[in-house]
């Protein structure tokens, strides 16, 4: 069966019509334009006649050629629409593909470096419990009806917070960009819960799906490949634990966690006042040797 056609919208059919319009409205003026300069010597019978056919053989050729060429130029912007959605996008399950996913969070990633105070934010892997079993026991079919399950609970949890990507096979990635311990753990419990209740059909009877999560909670600066090396061993935790479980470590830049961080901002790094500059007895701060 033959995939439908893509079909304009109504921005698209508008542009075709002002181009037509445009272009055609354009060409005529600019042939009568030259025919009245042509022909005005030649009396005023001459230049009538002229100046009708100037007027009507650019409006005949015009209208078809630039509905044509608008037609076409459309059509080429769709195509190319349709082409960089099916680069970023996984077809089975409407999400970001692996490549896209990690170009969008690792650019991300980059602009917190100019961000005074960066928001705390969250990877989590997710890989579905006993895939493999699915597809053996109840089909491919059923094996991918699974997987848009997965990526649909997914999304509706993260919702605008972050994106969700299909990183390969049955194993997903979700990025929340600004987040904390209390919240992404219960992010991580709905979506787990949420797969889990939400039975697939094959036939007169449903069969139950669960993930194992990953997550890796963490401060910037940080690289993409070692926040995702966390989540990826945290998610080995979780199948290791039974699997259809959560498994979270957070990771700072600064030694204790992000608590102990928040902590020391909050107490404004009261070790510094432990070694005070040296002054000489005259108040004024000593100079260093040799200054």
């Amino acid at each position: 069966m033959k995939s439908p056609k893509p079909r304009l919208d109504r921005r698209a059919v508008i542009w075709i019509v002002n181009c037509t319009l445009g272009g055609t409205v354009g060409c005529t003026a600019i042939a009568m334009l030259i025919t009245y300069y042509c022909t005005a010597g030649f009396g005023a019978e001459v230049m009538a006649t002229t100046l009708g056919l100037a007027f009507c053989i650019p409006v005949l050729l015009a209208v078809p050629l630039f509905a044509f060429i608008g037609v076409k130029m459309q059509q080429l912007a769709l195509a190319n629409r349709l082409l960089m959605q099916a680069s970023r996008y996984d077809g089975l399950t409407g999400c970001l593909n692996r490549g896209a996913f990690t170009a969008d969070v690792t650019d991300f990633f980059a602009k917190q470096d100019l961000t005074p105070f960066p928001p705390t934010s969250a990877l989590l892997i997710l890989d579905a419990d006993h895939f493999k079993k699915i597809n053996d026991c109840h089909g491919h079919l059923a094996g991918d009806a699974a997987l848009v399950g997965i990526a649909t609970v997914l999304r509706d949890a993260v919702g605008e917070a972050g994106v969700v990507g299909r990183l390969g096979g049955e194993e997903f990635g979700a990025f929340v960009r600004s987040t904390d311990a209390t919240a992404i753990g219960a992010l991580a419990e709905r979506i787990r819960l949420g797969v889990a209740e939400d039975r697939v059909p094959e036939g007169d009877c449903a069969y139950a799906v669960t993930v194992s999560i990953g997550i890796a909670l963490f401060t910037y600066p940080a690289v993409y490949e070692d926040i995702f090396r966390i989540a990826d061993d945290q998610l080995y935790l979780a199948k290791g634990a039974g699997r259809n479980c959560v498994c979270i470590m957070e990771h700072s830049p600064m030694s204790g966690g992000i608590r102990a961080m928040a902590e020391q901002l909050r107490r404004g790094f009261p070790e510094l006042d432990a070694h005070p500059v040296d002054t000489g007895g005259d108040g004024q701060a000593s100079r260093l040797a040799g200054g």
